[in-house]
């Protein structure tokens, strides 16, 4: 069973996300979940998962979040701000963390579960776009994997990887 962390749960690549683990329970385990303002959606992902460890970005949301989790049990580890989110990265024995924060945002926790050991499954071209010079070489002394999970990063990626002769039906 794969142990992933979630950054950004509540946004289209989050949900999509957790659309598989939800089809393939057997397969994965949530660790950690972060989301940047929808207490409301966040508060269901958390109940139907059951991480160990949450964060809401906006510090503003915390009291509601933990409201909305009242009776939970168990209770996961409940954090908010951008430190939160960057220790949500972080955290525990996730072997890859989905990164789908938008903008600069997820730079920070990028590398942080990196520096953790963790593999990245990256949708945040903001991430490479401002951080490339700083993210690809914690990639490569860490040894973990950055791979794209996105559509258009996917798209190039396998563009650079190049496709197996006869692959393609005759059409390239």
């Amino acid at each position: 069973m794969k142990a992933i962390t979630l950054l950004g749960s509540t946004g289209s690549i989050g949900t999509q996300t957790l659309d598989i683990l939800e089809h393939h329970p057997d397969q994965f385990r949530l660790v950690g979940i972060a989301a940047g303002n929808n207490v409301e959606l966040l508060a269901q992902q958390v109940r139907q998962f059951k991480p160990e460890i949450v964060a809401i970005c906006n510090p503003d949301k915390l009291s509601e979040l933990k409201a909305a989790l009242t009776g939970l049990d168990p209770m996961p580890q409940i954090l908010a701000g951008d430190d939160g989110v960057v220790e949500v990265a972080r955290y525990g024995d996730a072997e890859a963390v989905v990164t789908g924060i938008v903008g600069c945002a997820g730079l920070l926790p990028t590398l942080a579960a990196i520096e953790a050991g963790k593999d990245i499954a990256l949708a945040n071209k903001e991430t490479l776009i401002a951080g490339g010079p700083a993210v690809l070489p914690l990639v490569a002394k860490h040894d973990v994997k950055l791979l794209p999970a996105d559509s258009e990063h996917s798209a190039i990626f396998q563009c650079l990887q190049g496709v197996p002769q006869g692959a393609c039906g005759g059409f390239c």
